[in-house]
C-alpha cells in the first residue's frame, strides 16, 4: 500500500471513529476531569465515574470504572479499565486490562506481556506491537507504519502499511495491504519520552514460523511472501499489486496540458473580471504596487490557512468528546457536522485560491507587464492582459525543472496580493490604483 492510499484510509478511519463516538449514548451521567502535567491513577484508587484526562503524562495503576478518554504525550494503563479507551498521544502502553474496546491515534501503540484488550483495537500510528503474553479478545484493525504481533488475537487483523510481521496466534483471517519495497527503519528512530521506541519490522509481510492464524491470509503486495507451513489453517490469497512506470508524455501530451490549463485559467478569469472586476483590479494594483510585500505575505496566508484548518479540527474532536460525555449526544453530532462543514469549506477555497485566483490575479499583472511595453493601446481592453499572460505563466509553469518554482513563486504573489486587499478592506484603507498607462 503506497502512503497516498495509507493517509486516505487514516482519514477515514479516524472519520469512522468520530461518527461512532457521536452515536453511541453515555452510559455514565458523571465524568471526572483530570488534568496536569502528570496524572496518576494509584494502585488503591478506584473511579466511578468516565475519565477525562488531558496531561503531558496519564499513569493508571487503578481502577476505573467507566470509560477513559485520555488525551497525553505519553500514556501508561497498568490498570484496569471497566469499559472503553479512547487514547491520543505520543506514546501509548498497555500493561493493563481494558474490558471493552480500545480506540488509539499515537506515534507509537505497544502491549506489554500483561495486556489484556477485551474487545477491538482500532488504531493509526507510526508502529503497534504486541508483546508475547499480551491478549485482544477482539479484532485488530490498523492502518500506519509496521505491525509486529506476537501476542495472541482472538479475532481477525486488518492492516495497512508498509510492514507486518506476525509472530503470534490469529483466530481469525489476517487481511493486509503492504509495501515490500519501503523499510520501515525510521520507526525505531522516533523517541517519545517514557516509551522504549520499537524495532523495526522487515518491509512486506513477514509471517514467523511460529505464528498461526486460524483464519485465511489474504494479502495485497507487490512481491509474494514466504508463508511456513502449517502457519495458516484456511487458505492464503495473494493479489499483486503492479508497479508500473507512468510513460514519458509526448510534445502532444504536454502541449495540450498548455491547452487545458489555460482554457481552465481564462474562463474563470473571465468569471472573476464580469462579477468581480473591483477585486480583480485592487488585488492587481497590490501586486503591482507591493511585489515584495504580495510574496511575503502570500507566505503567512499558507501559514495562516493550515493553522485554520487544525484550530477547526481540534475545537471540533474537543468540544464533541466533552459533550458526548456530558450525555449531549444531539449536540455532538451537529458540531461534528458543522466542523466537517467548515473544514470542507476551508479546503475547497484554498484549493480555488490557489490552484485559480491567485494564478489568474498574477497572470492579468504579467499580461500588463508584457503589453506595456509591446503594444500599449491594449492594455485597457478589459480581456487582452488576460489572455497574454495567461499564455506567459501556462507555459513558463510547464517548463522542466524550473516550471514549479515559477508556479510556486506566483502562487505566493497571488495570495499576498489577495491578503493584502483583504486587510485594506477590513481596516477601510483605500487599496492602491493601478498606474496609469
Amino acid at each position: 500500500m503506497n502512503v497516498s492510499k495509507a493517509h486516505r484510509l487514516a482519514m477515514l478511519l479516524t472519520m469512522a471513529t468520530l461518527l461512532v463516538l457521536a452515536l453511541a449514548p453515555a452510559r455514565v451521567a458523571a465524568v471526572d476531569r483530570r488534568s496536569g502535567d502528570r496524572v496518576v491513577i494509584g494502585a488503591n484508587e478506584i473511579i466511578a465515574d468516565d475519565l477525562l484526562v488531558t496531561a503531558t503524562t496519564l499513569i493508571i495503576d487503578g481502577r476505573v470504572v467507566g470509560d477513559v478518554v485520555a488525551m497525553a504525550q505519553t500514556i501508561e494503563i497498568n490498570g484496569v479499565i471497566e469499559g472503553d479507551l479512547l487514547a491520543v498521544g505520543g506514546g501509548v502502553v498497555l500493561n493493563g486490562t481494558v474490558t471493552d474496546d480500545a480506540r488509539v491515534a499515537a506515534g507509537i501503540i505497544r502491549f506489554d506481556p500483561q495486556a489484556r484488550v477485551g474487545d477491538t483495537l482500532l488504531g493509526t500510528g507510526a508502529s503497534v506491537e504486541m508483546l508475547p503474553g499480551s491478549t485482544l479478545g477482539g479484532s485488530l484493525i490498523f492502518i500506519g507504519g509496521q505491525a509486529l504481533l506476537s501476542g495472541n488475537v482472538d479475532g481477525d487483523v486488518l492492516f495497512g502499511g508498509n510492514s507486518l510481521l506476525l509472530r503470534g496466534s490469529v483466530g481469525g483471517d489476517v487481511e493486509a495491504a503492504v509495501d515490500p519495497t519501503t523499510a520501515t527503519t525510521w520507526v525505531s528512530q522516533i523517541r517519545i519520552e517514557g516509551v522504549a521506541s520499537p524495532p523495526s519490522a522487515p518491509a512486506g509481510l513477514t509471517v514467523e514460523h511460529e505464528a498461526r492464524i486460524g483464519g485465511d491470509l489474504t494479502y495485497r503486495s507487490s512481491a509474494p511472501a514466504t508463508i511456513p507451513v502449517g502457519a495458516v489453517a484456511g487458505q492464503v490469497r495473494f493479489t499483486e499489486e503492479l508497479r508500473t512506470t507512468p510513460p514519458q508524455p509526448t510534445i502532444a501530451d504536454r502541449l495540450l496540458d498548455v491547452a487545458r490549463r489555460f482554457a481552465g485559467l481564462f474562463l474563470l478569469g473571465l468569471i472573476l473580471v464580469w462579477l468581480a472586476p473591483r477585486i480583480v483590479q485592487g488585488t492587481i494594483g497590490e501586486l503591482e504596487t507591493r511585489p515584495v510585500a504580495s510574496l511575503g505575505w502570500g507566505v503567512v496566508s499558507i501559514l495562516a490557512i493550515s493553522l485554520a484548518f487544525m484550530i477547526v479540527t481540534l475545537v471540533t474532536v474537543v468540544l464533541s468528546i466533552m459533550l458526548g460525555f456530558v450525555k449531549l449526544s444531539g449536540l455532538m453530532g451537529i458540531t461534528l457536522a458543522a466542523g466537517a462543514i467548515v473544514g470542507m469549506a476551508l479546503v475547497v477555497l484554498t484549493i480555488l485560491a490557489v490552484a485559480y485566483v491567485a494564478q489568474i490575479v498574477v497572470g492579468f499583472e504579467a499580461g500588463r507587464q508584457v503589453l506595456l511595453r509591446i503594444r500599449p493601446s491594449w492594455v485597457e481592453q478589459p480581456f487582452a492582459p488576460l489572455v497574454v499572460g495567461l499564455l506567459v505563466l501556462v507555459v513558463l509553469t510547464g517548463l522542466p525543472a524550473v516550471g514549479w518554482v515559477i508556479g510556486l513563486v506566483s502562487v505566493l504573489l497571488g495570495l499576498g496580493a489577495l491578503w493584502m486587499l483583504g486587510r485594506d478592506r477590513l481596516t477601510g484603507r483605500t487599496p492602491p490604483a493601478l498606474a496609469p498607462v
